[in-house]
């Protein structure tokens, strides 16, 4: 009896030290003595302003070993550690109030750091290292962050028709998130900038600057979507030069009745990648680079794109339309057109007067272009100017559009009323088109 009680103790002995050694020789060594130290900071690279804070994660192998995070530049992190190498990833600028950040248990080199509902796309930066420990030794490890996103920082769309009720701008497919390690993760995805319009009534641009991420394929695509009439057309750009994160992207576009919308777009980088400037234009039927001379897109019709040698004059007729004014410059025209015909809009019940107003212009086809509107006090002070040359005015009251609203005016005399309330059923609408005519 007591020779078998011992043989079970020294049994159990040995099962407890070969459990000791899986332990100790496994990939698994958290039970382990911490005999290391490992000093993480960040900086930004060439003098760059660091988006804080950094999640700090620190993997052996494929399992995550200590998730940190850098609140602040002041803030040094001491990570005890068993000797042996390490991976070390830093993601800077995603906060766990905007996004969702996989804790050490979860967390793998390829897991995806995303957004959380109804949250923005923050300044985004990662940075790795490998670190080495010895027992009983100081490994400190300083980060370099370089920025993972792009900045949309000015969108300018001009001369888009007043009639218009929205325009955006769309840049595709973009990369969605970051993984642990600092790599693009989900493909494909898209961000739409909505613009607001200004003062003048035809140009549109947006209200802040958006964050995004780099294309997840190249080249890129660069859509202006412009609504009139309720119906969306949309205007594509491919990018001949790469989009890529670390930039700031401006972009600058004209919306032409003749071309469709011309954009130049400069992107300028941060202190440390320089400056680069791209220019592009694009139609509803394909587009090309701005040093492209075939602005047709591939054809649209519009025979007269190239209008070198027969620019219309001031008082001249152009398409079946008056020719209100001309703006001559070196390499393209801008004529306003004044249309042949009358149309009735009015309706006494005033919220309903704006859509009867969209739906008149809408039926007007003369000369092949669209976004005809409703004429400015200048344009109709233009059509008072010239009421004997053009020569079949109304006696009555003509609409046009003032800095508060929807004036009456009579080209006859050039009264315009102080007031919307001016406006009756006798009032009709002569509307007036901007194209540009390139040389």
């Amino acid at each position: 009896m007591r020779k078998t009680t011992r043989l079970l103790t020294l049994l159990a002995l040995l099962m407890t030290a070969c459990s000791e050694d899986v332990v100790y020789e496994g990939t698994s060594n958290v039970s382990r003595e911490a005999n290391a130290l490992l000093q993480v900071t960040t900086r930004g690279t060439n003098d760059a302003t660091v988006a804080y804070p950094v999640q700090i994660y620190v993997f052996q192998g494929e399992e995550c070993r200590a998730f940190q995070t850098i609140g602040d530049a002041g803030q040094t992190l001491e990570i005890p550690l068993v000797e042996g190498t390490y991976s070390v990833y830093a993601v800077g600028g995603a906060s766990s109030t905007d996004y969702n950040l996989p804790s050490q248990s979860d967390a793998t080199t390829t897991t995806a750091i995303t957004l959380k509902e109804g949250k923005a796309l923050t300044d985004l930066m990662a940075a790795s290292a490998v670190a080495t420990l010895v027992d009983g030794g100081t490994n400190t490890v300083t980060l370099g962050l370089q920025r993972k996103t792009m900045f949309i920082e000015d969108v300018t769309i001009k001369k888009i028709p007043t009639t218009a009720t929205a325009v955006s701008v769309t840049i595709a497919p973009l990369w969605q998130s970051l993984t642990v390690s600092g790599a693009f993760a989900t493909a494909n995805a898209s961000t739409t900038i909505a613009l607001t319009k200004q003062a003048d009534n035809r140009t549109w641009t947006n209200d802040a600057a958006a964050i995004v991420m780099p294309p997840s394929s190249q080249p890129a695509s660069v859509s202006v979507n412009i609504t009139i009439g309720g119906t969306t057309k949309t205007y594509t750009y491919s990018t001949s030069d790469q989009l890529e994160a670390a930039y700031k992207i401006n972009i600058d576009g004209t919306y032409t009745e003749a071309v469709g919308v011309s954009l130049t777009g400069t992107i300028t980088g941060a202190t440390w990648l320089g400056e680069r400037t791209i220019s592009f234009e694009f139609d509803e039927n394909g587009s090309s680079a701005a040093d492209n001379n075939d602005n047709n897109g591939g054809g649209n019709n519009n025979d007269n794109l190239d209008n070198s040698d027969n620019i219309p004059a001031v008082g001249s007729t152009y398409q079946g339309c008056y020719v209100l004014a001309v703006n001559d410059e070196d390499d393209y025209a801008e004529v306003t057109l004044l249309a042949p015909t009358e149309l009735e809009f009015y309706d006494a019940n005033a919220t309903t007067m704006q859509a009867n107003i969209e739906a008149a212009l809408a039926t007007v086809t003369t000369g092949g272009y669209s976004g005809w509107a409703v004429p400015t006090t200048a344009e109709a002070s233009l059509i008072y100017d010239a009421r004997e040359a053009i020569g079949n005015l109304s006696a009555g009251s003509y609409l046009c559009l003032g800095g508060t609203g929807y004036r009456a005016f009579k080209p006859t005399d050039a009264t315009f009323s102080t007031s919307s309330s001016n406006v009756k059923a006798s009032t009709v609408l002569r509307p007036v088109a901007v194209v540009t005519l390139e040389k």
